[in-house]
């Protein structure tokens, strides 16, 4: 419970009940002030009786009307008949099995998970009782998730049926099938809802009145952008990092601009399909850009989507008033992007096949621990469940956002008035694509409070509640980097032949001042007993990326003498 003067100032915008950094519990931040807006546009309102030492209620009312068009349908299976259902998870991805055993617990079902195609055949003759069915990862090392269905429904009289389970295309994934059957085929990231769906897809049961449009059309954005030429107009490097992975990933070309001011010089240089804008950078923001293109005719009718962390509705409204198209939310959906990008982007030359098939992974599948204050499954997912580029998303947020207070305090001294704010707003941006949810709601609250120019003591005391978030969550991943080395430096031994030819070829390229310097990079770095040299790995890593290869050379320097000091 409250006492008075907390309730008094409840639902004033970023108040705290408990201001203090150690607080035992969180303040309203932003979701009470959102609440009371939202009741007061639906005609009602909403309030709390509260008593300190025994307790708060909470209550609102709201006015609605009634949906128009028929009831979607959603299927309402009955549970009970599908209890005890016996289903074993082929994923060599840890994360991956965690996510459906959780999901497949939740129903009630029996669940058994495996991390190869070899040990589920094994599983499958060994077992005493029968599976009833079985979700097949379809890019696995060693046997795949298509050889090892052929197996199963080879060497068995009455094999299980198998759903595949990728995080590629349906299309693709029915490409590479051969001709093995497969009960159902699903994308991830899998919903609890989908999931059912194609469980009681490959059982035979009939989906009634079940409208899967919506699905499809998601699965077919991404196909029919293949072969786009896009602008990506973003300042902040790990916003970059994500998106340039997520676009080439699914066939999409992407140049980058670092501000508003770049992605008109680019326009005037290069042709483009259309143009991905962050609405909060230096030089020259979204909006200003996105005037500066309308006014030229030549780009009256060229597609820009603001990419913004601001999804209220008068957000939206300003990113259609300076001249865009549509608006993508940050942390971004990845349906929900490609699908907002195929409604308005139309590939010059389409791309009509899938002109490179994804290799198979010869090494296990990087997995990622829990992390405190980290939700890994929801930045996993944006990471479409790859685990290496979410890795490196981890690192360059804790180096580029550890010393974030310094940073704020030197935006305060800007001549720039929307310093400071830009600065939370990318902290809110880049904490969401992690998973760091807490510091992402923290980060919204000091963003408003400086957009709404809060007196000082209020945008300090925000700011303090913003250290006690993200210092943890810096201190953690250090922490992961410290065990991974040291698991790696206890177990593993050096191939110095194999590492001696990476170096090589590194140093050639650096040379060249060729960018493809990086894949040679995240090979050496991924070599077993590499990690005893992670720290001049790391400002190697920098170097490439910023395309400082004077720099990069230095660093390979000594990366070479500690090598040989081994």
């Amino acid at each position: 419970g409250m006492t008075p003067e907390q309730v008094a100032k409840l639902f004033q915008a970023f108040s705290q009940a408990d201001s203090s950094t150690s607080r035992k519990y969180g303040g309203t931040g932003l979701g009470l002030t959102i609440s009371k807006r939202l009741t007061e546009l639906m005609g009602g309102e909403i309030w709390v009786e509260s008593e300190a030492g025994k307790g708060s209620t909470f209550q609102f009312t709201a006015t609605f009307g009634r949906t128009p068009g028929e009831w979607s349908g959603r299927v309402q299976p009955q549970l009970p008949e599908l209890e005890g259902l016996r289903i074993l998870v082929v994923d060599d991805n840890a994360t991956a099995r965690e996510i459906l055993v959780d999901i497949l617990e939740s129903f009630n079902f029996e669940v058994v998970s495996l991390s190869s195609g070899q040990l589920a055949l094994e599983q499958l003759e060994s077992s005493a009782e029968p599976f009833d069915l079985v979700l097949m990862d379809w890019i696995m090392p060693n046997m795949d998730g298509v050889e090892t269905t052929r197996q199963i429904q080879q060497r068995f009289d009455s094999p299980p049926p198998v759903i595949m389970v990728t995080a590629y295309g349906r299309e693709e994934a029915y490409e590479a099938s051969g001709g093995v059957a497969f009960g159902s085929v699903l994308s991830k990231p899998v919903a609890p809802s989908t999931l059912l769906d194609g469980i009681l897809e490959a059982l035979g049961h009939e989906l009634v009145r079940v409208d899967h449009r919506r699905v499809e059309d998601e699965l077919e954005a991404a196909k029919n952008l293949r072969g786009a030429r896009v602008l990506l107009v973003e300042d902040n490097e790990i916003n970059q990092e994500l998106a340039l992975e997520l676009l080439t990933s699914n066939g999409i070309s992407v140049e980058v601009a670092n501000d508003g001011q770049e992605a008109l010089d680019m326009l005037d240089r290069e042709v483009f399909d259309g143009v991905l804008m962050d609405c909060q950078m230096p030089v020259m923001d979204g909006y200003e850009a996105t005037r500066n293109i309308r006014q030229q005719e030549r780009f009256k009718e060229l597609p820009v989507l603001a990419m913004t962390a601001n999804a209220m509705s008068g957000d939206r409204e300003k990113v259609i008033d300076a001249g865009m198209n549509d608006h993508i939310s940050k942390p971004i959906n990845v349906r929900d992007m490609f699908t907002t990008m195929a409604k308005w982007i139309t590939p010059t030359n389409p791309v009509t096949e899938l002109e490179a098939v994804v290799e198979k992974q010869e090494q296990a599948s990087e997995t990622i621990p829990e992390l405190p204050g980290i939700d890994t499954k929801a930045g996993m997912a944006i990471t479409q469940d790859n685990a290496k580029l979410y890795r490196k998303l981890l690192t360059k947020f804790r180096d580029s956002q550890q010393d974030f207070a310094a940073q704020f305090r030197a935006a305060l001294s800007d001549d720039d008035p929307i310093a400071p704010e830009r600065a939370a707003h990318t902290l809110k941006g880049v904490a969401g694509n992690i998973g760091a949810k807490e510091v992402q709601t923290a980060a919204a609250a000091l963003e408003a409070a400086c957009k709404d120019k809060q007196p000082v003591e209020e945008i300090e005391s925000l700011l303090e509640v913003v250290n006690a978030e993200l210092s943890p969550v810096v201190a953690v991943l250090a922490e992961i980097d410290r065990k991974q080395g040291g698991q790696n430096e206890a177990t593993a031994s050096v191939d110095p032949v194999r590492v001696n030819e990476l170096l090589c070829q590194l140093r050639e390229l650096l040379e060249e001042d060729d960018a493809q310097s990086g894949l040679v990079l995240e090979e050496l770095d991924g070599m077993p007993g590499m990690a005893i040299h992670a720290s001049v790995l790391g400002r190697l890593s920098k170097a490439v990326d910023e395309y400082d290869f004077e720099q990069a050379l230095q660093e390979l320097d000594d990366l070479e003498d500690r090598q040989q000091g081994i």
